[in-house]
């Protein structure tokens, strides 16, 4: 088996609470089996040089990796980071970093 991580915001720009990180939760449970979500910190610096700090839910399943699963976890963040306005999202399989550009 192998691990994804997802690192996804908590909060939508405008600060209000996110429903994504637990609709992820329930998609890679339904998926594979099951997952582990926590809180952490993400940062990120814009093309124009700002900083960017805020709270994310690190969502972690075991997974089959093959082109199958692969596609459904890049189709997922793409899915959920659309509806959440995301310009982007972390996803890091076995830990080499995607950043899964949205727009």
């Amino acid at each position: 088996m192998d691990i994804a991580q997802i690192n996804f915001p908590i909060n939508d720009n405008d600060g209000a609470k996110l429903m994504a990180p637990l609709l992820i939760q329930k998609e890679l449970c339904a998926e594979f089996g099951g997952c582990t979500a926590y809180d952490g910190a993400g940062s990120w610096v814009s093309d124009d040089g700002k900083l960017y700090a805020e709270p994310v839910k690190i969502i972690q399943t075991a997974f089959k990796n093959n082109s199958k699963n692969r596609l459904f976890l890049k189709n997922l963040v793409k899915k959920y980071g659309k509806l959440s306005k995301q310009e982007a999202v972390y996803l890091s399989i076995n830990n080499k970093a995607n950043i899964i550009n949205i727009k």
